[in-house]
Formats: structure tokens, sequence, C-alpha cells
């Protein structure tokens, strides 16, 4: 397997300006959401034989175990495959007394990785998809088109 990405100039977000430098981005080949539950019930389904019902029990089940365990103020681990766990939030106030339950809200749900699931991951090989694809054509040298075109003749793109 390989993951495909674009390159892409970065803006400095302190004074708006283009850095000249280039750097490597995800492209999403998917629509908005990637794989849904539906989707990947299917795919396990198909790789462990379970039956495609069961497999999306136990992810609608698993989901809204997580989110109830999250709710408790817990985090949630699955080995080898990573943690929730939430973040809260609150206005600054001048005395700890004024930091009531009802001033404290969760701001995000964080996912970490396990550190092996992260290993494999980037053993994954990268490809860049074809700068003709997506520079203007005044970014575009011969040099860069040539590349491309002995790319394209090996079966590398």
């Amino acid at each position: 397997m390989s993951i495909p990405y674009l390159v892409r100039q970065k803006t400095n977000l302190l004074n708006k300006a283009k850095s000249g430098l280039w750097y490597a981005v995800i492209r999403k080949l998917q629509r908005r959401g990637g794989v849904n539950e539906k989707e990947l019930g299917e795919l396990v389904t198909m790789r462990g034989g379970f039956s495609r019902g069961v497999v999306e029990g136990v992810l609608t089940t698993v989901s809204e175990v997580i989110e109830t365990e999250l709710s408790k103020g817990q985090s949630v681990t699955i080995r080898g495959f990573g943690t929730f766990q939430t973040a809260l939030t609150s206005k600054g106030f001048e005395h700890p007394t004024q930091v009531t339950p009802g001033e404290v809200s969760v701001s995000k749900v964080y996912f970490m990785a396990d550190r092996n699931l992260l290993k494999r991951l980037k053993k994954i090989d990268c490809y860049r998809i074809p700068l003709s694809y997506y520079l203007p054509k005044e970014l575009l040298t011969p040099e860069i088109l040539e590349e491309e075109k002995g790319l394209k003749e090996e079966g590398i793109m």
C-alpha cells in the first residue's frame, strides 16, 4: 500500500506570506468522512468471517460504550488501536469557587494512536501525485515535465 500526497507551498500564519518552502500534504481520495461504519463493517466481515449484522452491531455498541465512558471522564484504550480521551475548557475566573460545573464543557475528543499502530503506519510508502495534475502551468519547468514523463513510462505514476 502507498499513501498519495500533493505538494503545497505553506503560508506563514504570522504574516500571511508564502514562505517559499514546499511541503508534502495528504491527498484525501475519498468523500468527506472516509470509510463509514457500514463500509468498515463490510471490510471486517470480508476479512474476519463474521456476519455483517454482527459486525455492524458491535461497531455501533463500541461507539456507544466509548461515548458513555468518555462522558464519565474516563479514557478508553483499545490495545493495538489507541486511546480516546476528552479535554475540558472554561472561561478564566478570578477565584477558584467561580469555576462551577455550568462553566465547564468538553472542548475536544482526542484520539492517540497506539505506539505499535503508529510504527506500522510509518513504514507505509508514499508517492507523489504528478505536479502537472494540480500546479499552475507557470510553475511547471521542462525538467519537471520530463521527469514525470519518464516516471509514467516506467509505470511509477
